[in-house]
């Protein structure tokens, strides 16, 4: 205990402590408040309890904090001097999606990012349109790595969850049977096959999705599973970023899109068509990775480091402090 308290008096998040209260040994009302807080600035639990995560977020030295202040510090020098009016920025690392309107964040909800095997990737872009109701071609990635494997053992999964299946692709697509298909015989080597899902409930691209076309075929999008947000690290999409509430946001970008407004979103759900809306203005969108960053109310937050980029940034860094390398985003 006297030394969980003597670390979160350094770190501020226990003020007021003399020397000699330092070393008291109970769990005491300050501690009671100072370790949520301090959870809470580093993305865990806010429960009181100092188990492993935050015994190791505690242990973290002030030398590797400097060294995240810096890798973080790089990562706005890759920025544009000024992102805009109105903008969206997506934190990768802290899960989290915030609007920003004429300097002031107006809107914020938490996101669910790639795995650490797919990540999402940084870049910026604008987003353009939003599609209403969409259909979801399935990736061929995707396609052979996680739905083969399902479809083959689960006959009534396409049926269940509104895939079509179509043969070929372009002006020469034609729709297939699913039940005339023999799964097994199905490769990588041997895919001729295309799914799209349709609109509806389960659709996994949900209600509606925000487009900035771009190379990685990375956008945002609603998502059927909603109750994934509830977990504190959400490294669990393929790429692209699930939204929490998404028709908040959709709400907000199409204020200025003439005739569009709550009302008329619902009506266009309720059709179940997919229905493309053109934003009046295209709306800066950022996608970043910051494993540290001040918040608006002036605190200090740290998030897990979920892709390792830190350190392959801080490696590059020095590298380039010797002439050995050139540091991109795309690259780090």
């Amino acid at each position: 205990i006297p030394d969980i308290r003597r670390r979160l008096a350094m770190l501020g998040d226990l003020s007021g402590d003399s020397p000699e209260a330092s070393n008291h040994q109970h769990y005491d009302d300050a501690l009671a408040t100072a370790i949520p807080l301090f959870q809470a600035r580093h993305g865990l639990e806010p429960d009181g309890i100092v188990g492993r995560d935050t015994l190791t977020a505690l242990n973290l030295l002030p030398l590797e904090r400097i060294y995240r202040l810096d890798a973080n510090l790089e990562r706005w020098r890759w920025l544009p001097e000024s992102l805009g009016e109105t903008y969206v920025v997506v934190n990768i690392a802290g899960f989290e999606l915030v609007l920003v309107e004429s300097g002031e964040q107006v809107h914020r909800q938490r996101v669910i990012v790639g795995r650490p095997y797919r990540q999402t990737p940084v870049f910026s872009d604008r987003i353009r349109y939003l599609v209403f109701n969409p259909t979801w071609t399935v990736p061929r990635k995707l396609m052979i790595e996680d739905q083969l494997p399902i479809i083959r053992s689960d006959p009534e999964y396409l049926e269940r969850l509104g895939f079509k299946v179509f043969r070929g692709w372009g002006a020469n697509q034609s729709e297939v049977d699913p039940a005339e298909i023999d799964w097994t015989k199905l490769s990588k080597n041997n895919f001729p096959y295309q799914l799209i899902q349709q609109p509806g409930p389960q659709n996994a691209l949900g209600q509606v999705k925000f487009m900035f076309p771009n190379q990685y075929d990375i956008y945002l999008h609603d998502t059927p599973a909603q109750s994934l947000f509830s977990r504190l690290e959400r490294t669990l999409s393929s790429g692209c970023i699930r939204l929490e509430r998404p028709f908040e946001l959709a709400e907000r970008l199409l204020a200025n899109t003439n005739g569009w407004n709550k009302k008329r979103i619902e009506q266009t759900l309720a059709t179940a068509e997919p229905a493309t809306v053109v934003l009046s203005e295209p709306v800066p969108v950022y996608l970043q990775y910051w494993t540290t960053w001040i918040d608006p109310a002036g605190v200090l937050q740290f998030r897990n480091d979920v892709y390792d980029r830190d350190r392959r940034l801080l490696q590059a860094l020095r590298a380039d402090s010797e002439g050995k390398a050139s540091l991109t985003p795309r690259s780090l």
